[in-house]
């Protein structure tokens, strides 16, 4: 979000900053002794506020104090404050970060600020209280059959209980706010729909000020089994059993397209094709293409790899890109349509997904939104990925500036 401008008139001095801003004048200020202020020139102030990765972050606001009282709100993407004050010999800036719905972190620190100085201060902030976050994938469809679980903290004599949410391709399991500098045990179940357990664990943790949000990652639902078998004497017994992979082929609905971007503007950017495992299972990818249509021939190969799960990767025309997820570079990209087009995914013969975009024809009645190719901002289409299983449906998808890299549809 692009930063504002206001000015404001207050104690007959003009006070300009730039900053995604939500202020006013006060009468609040903590200043009680006199203030000079030095009309015309301004200090440069650069906030970033040093805080515990939160998972559920509503939003971060800062609160200064000294020649005028200021208040600001930022998003969550950004940690850092830029601004413009007239001097004083006494600024407090209070920072507070909110997340889960409550005050979870704040910070404080002073300064006195010179007229045409440029300061940079970091603001360390500590935590109030905590919270527990627990996500676990399940993969499209929810093929475990997971109806519903439950997770359990107890602490002393105090049990809290707290009901799983279903989130697309997700469950999650979120406690109210908890007091810090305790311990506390955890038991999260999961059962089918028949009552039967499918997934539990157990664990002891402290909640203090280091540790606000203790860490339970479970990456897939999967089991690795060592089983063994005594055979007896003189009798002829043939075992066949099926157990889920850890490691397999992929089939349909294992991957979809999740974004795309066919209109690069300049060199500055580049086409991409952007997939989404969904399974519980690292996928290994073998004789894959990714081609315009379903004959192979002027499409390109994708190198052999493994495709963990809940990854995403990008197939991309430029040899290097800084994303978050698994990037591979083809020189034998499709020149895919600007106005209209399909994308194919194949592995080993098998379409795993495909889609058409652009203008509607006798064949493609409900083409997939793209953006204009003549804009001075090109974007990209990205599904909602928890629309997945109706993502031949336009409504599914949006247009946004490119994320590749970041399931993200349209900031959502």
């Amino acid at each position: 979000m692009s930063p504002t401008t206001k000015k404001h008139v207050c104690r007959c001095a003009a006070t300009a900053l730039t900053a995604l801003a939500l202020w006013n004048c006060s009468d609040e200020s903590k200043a009680e002794a006199p203030i000079t202020i030095e009309i015309g020139e301004t200090a440069n102030v650069a906030l970033k506020l040093d805080y515990t990765e939160t998972p559920l972050l509503d939003s971060l606001v800062l609160d200064c104090y000294g020649t005028d009282t200021v208040h600001l709100v930022h998003s969550i993407e950004k940690k850092s404050f830029n601004l413009d004050l007239f001097p004083g010999d006494d600024w407090t800036f209070e920072a507070k970060l909110y997340a889960n719905g409550a005050l979870m972190q704040k910070g404080e620190v002073t300064t006195a600020l010179e007229a045409g100085s440029a300061v940079n201060l970091n603001i360390p902030m500590h935590a109030l209280v905590g919270f527990v976050y627990v996500k676990i994938p399940i993969g499209f469809g929810n093929p475990a059959g997971i109806k519903k679980g439950e997770m359990k903290l107890t602490s002393g004599d105090e049990t809290f209980t707290y009901p799983m949410v279903f989130d697309s391709d997700n469950v999650t399991f979120t406690s109210d706010n908890l007091k810090l500098d305790r311990e506390y045990h955890i038991a999260i179940s999961m059962q089918d729909e028949s009552g039967k357990t499918i997934f539990s664990m157990e664990d002891d943790f402290t909640l203090d000020e280091n540790t606000p949000i203790p860490n339970f990652q479970i990456e897939s639902l999967r089991s690795k089994i060592a089983l063994a078998i005594d055979i007896a004497k003189d009798v002829n017994l043939q075992v066949s059993l099926k157990l889920p992979a850890m490691k397999r082929s992929p089939t349909t609905n294992d991957i979809v397209v999740s974004e795309f971007f066919v209109q690069p503007k300049d060199s500055t950017q580049y086409t991409f094709v952007e997939f989404y495992n969904g399974s519980t299972d690292t996928l290994v990818l073998d004789k894959c293409t990714l081609g315009k249509t379903s004959n192979v021939s002027g499409a390109a190969e994708i190198a052999t790899m493994t495709f963990p799960p809940n990854e995403v990767l990008v197939v991309g025309s430029r040899e290097t890109a800084d994303i978050a997820g698994i990037y591979r570079y083809t020189e034998s990209m499709p020149q895919f349509g600007k106005t209209s087009g399909s994308i194919v995914l194949q592995c080993n013969g098998n379409v795993l997904d495909s889609l058409y975009y652009g203008k509607a024809d006798t064949l493609h009645v409900t083409p997939l939104p793209i953006g204009s190719s003549s804009a001075a901002v090109r974007k990209s289409t990205q599904l909602n990925i928890g629309l997945w299983n109706k993502r031949n449906e336009p409504d599914s998808w949006c247009t946004d500036t490119p994320t590749p890299g970041v399931i993200s549809a349209c900031g959502n």
